[in-house]
């Protein structure tokens, strides 16, 4: 049943809360394997026997309180139990690792699960709003004055932009009195044109938008995933995770809308966009954990170019991509909680030696930069030439290498922690049970990026075919993008300067809400401009 992915989590978070002693830690983690494999069986069903659905009460589908799993949605539950078990194993010794922490923990889980199953658009509201109070909750945990700020701005900004998703629900049900996804997309086909959907799609897609924290909506996000004071696992399951609900529900509401709106082109441009900013705000940053945030939303950006070049191959490339991501970005964000703790310092600029000082933890850094910047054999490499394989448009191509420069142009800078001599800081006790669980997800961004084209076949179907010269003439361009990257640093980042006034750039609340309301104008002018 379906519900148990939902329901699960919470209630186990509940009584772990509730026990409160040397129980309660076992149990999370024998749920969590449990939770996986019940989600890998899961899995294995609709792999062949196609989606399943589950109705609340019995009643018709279509009409019931819905929950639905298909190949994608699966692979999203899988995804992110298999992840929680990384997480777990990584903050078990943590001081934060307390009952109303693991208990927080645990709920989002559910929530998540409830975002990537529930074919109902009010539910998918619901869920959104508490796994908003929950994220603001856990940014907030250590109860320091930044981390406060930042959750408030967090909190506001997200309610104010669901409430976009509500009343675009509710137009949606005032045409057809349905709520369901699938139900409406099958409605739509009855419509005797499309302008009647333009504020309705507009609306929601604002709340999309924010959620995968696009141009010009992404302010919050460093905020919320660079706090300070929250604990590493919070950042890791932000980036790596949760903003992954949002890419979802945009390729659940596109398809909902297909039959009568298509703005790939449109989103396209946002997401090449939101790319290049991304990684110029990371090329400012001083602090780590900044950079991996504002990098977050420049590989959000890649993966809604992926999904918007109206191609098979760059479409499954940007839901691998999906899965990649997921896995080297939460490696980076625990790596930098156990750098900070060892050095006592988050800026990238006094970090030094950590081959020396921190050597499994720089393997696992190592392997999920290797990761990020597409190197080959690693699955960056995959998923971005599935991507790239989506186009023989020269221009696309260009648009797609600049991305590439400019995550490798980053990864240069935050590589220069590796090396050199650095006596910084106190050494510290490490956390062999941290350290396992990061190494782990780094080894993993090698692995799924050798078994690429099983993998792809294995998760989406999707019969992926790397032509050795092409791979090779990638991996090329690659060594040619390291060597210019170097350049760089060394010629223009190293120096401040421009991109560092750049990178100190931020809206305040008023301009978030501001560039809100803009981006819905645009959208729905562009709408008109094109139906």
């Amino acid at each position: 049943m379906l519900g148990i992915f939902v329901l699960a989590p919470i209630l186990v978070g509940v009584i772990a809360y509730i026990i409160r002693d040397q129980w309660a830690k076992p149990l999370l983690f024998i749920f969590q394997i449990g939770y996986a494999a019940y989600a890998f069986s899961q899995f294995l069903v609709v792999k062949e026997s196609g989606p399943l659905v589950w109705n609340t009460g019995g009643y018709t589908d279509g009409i019931a309180l819905s929950l639905y799993a298909d190949s994608i949605s699966i692979f999203m539950v899988l995804m992110t139990a298999v992840i929680y078990i990384a997480f777990l194993i990584y903050s078990v010794n943590a001081e934060y690792f307390v009952s109303k922490f693991f208990f927080l923990f645990m709920v989002l889980q559910g929530l998540m699960m409830g975002l990537y199953l529930s074919s109902d658009l009010f539910n998918i509201f619901v869920f959104l709003e508490v796994s908003t109070v929950v994220v603001a909750i856990l940014i907030m945990i250590n109860k320091e004055k930044q981390a406060i700020y930042d959750g408030m701005i967090y909190f506001f900004v997200n309610v104010i932009g669901s409430s976009f998703l509500l009343f675009g629900a509710g137009m949606i049900y005032r045409t057809f009195g349905l709520l369901d996804i699938r139900a409406v997309s099958e409605a739509m086909t009855l419509l005797e044109g499309p302008k009647a959907m333009i504020l309705p799609y507009g609306l929601m897609m604002v709340t999309v938008s924010l959620k995968t924290a696009v141009t010009p909506l992404f302010s919050w996000l460093p905020k919320a995933h660079g706090t300070p004071s929250a604990p590493p696992v919070v950042s890791a399951v932000l980036s790596g995770l949760y903003i992954k609900s949002g890419v979802y529900l945009f390729i659940r509401f596109n398809e909902m809308y297909a039959p009568v709106i298509d703005m790939h082109q449109f989103f396209f441009w946002v997401g090449f966009f939101t790319s290049v900013i991304g990684f110029i705000m990371a090329l400012g940053q001083h602090d780590i954990k900044l950079i991996l945030a504002y990098h977050t939303v420049s590989q959000v950006g890649l993966i809604m170019v992926g999904l918007n070049m109206a191609s098979d191959y760059a479409f499954w490339g940007a839901v691998y991509h999906i899965f990649n991501h997921a896995i080297f970005k939460s490696t980076l964000f625990l790596t930098a909680g156990m750098i900070y703790h060892e050095y006592g310092t988050r800026d990238v600029y006094e970090i030094r030696g950590l081959i020396k000082r921190m050597p499994w933890v720089a393997l696992a850094t190592t392997f999920a930069m290797l990761g990020i910047t597409g190197a080959p054999f690693f699955n960056g490499s995959i998923s971005k030439y599935m991507i790239a394989h989506g186009t023989h448009d020269y221009g696309t191509t260009i648009l797609l290498n600049i991305i590439n420069i400019g995550t490798t142009m980053s990864f240069v800078k935050y590589a220069t922690m590796l090396f050199g001599e650095n006596t910084k800081g106190a050494r510290v006790k490490s956390d062999i049970y941290a350290i396992g669980a990061a190494l782990f997800l780094g080894v993993t961004s090698l692995m799924t990026g050798i078994f690429g084209e099983a993998l792809s076949e294995f998760l989406f179907g999707f019969e992926l075919h790397v032509n050795a010269s092409e791979y090779t003439q990638k991996g090329i361009v690659y060594l040619l993008m390291i060597v210019a990257g170097i350049g760089f640093y060394n010629g223009i980042i190293k120096h401040g300067g421009l991109i560092q006034r750049i990178g100190h750039i931020e809206l305040t609340f008023n301009g978030i809400i501001t560039a809100m309301a803009g981006y819905f104008i645009a959208l729905v002018l562009c709408l008109n401009i094109i139906l």
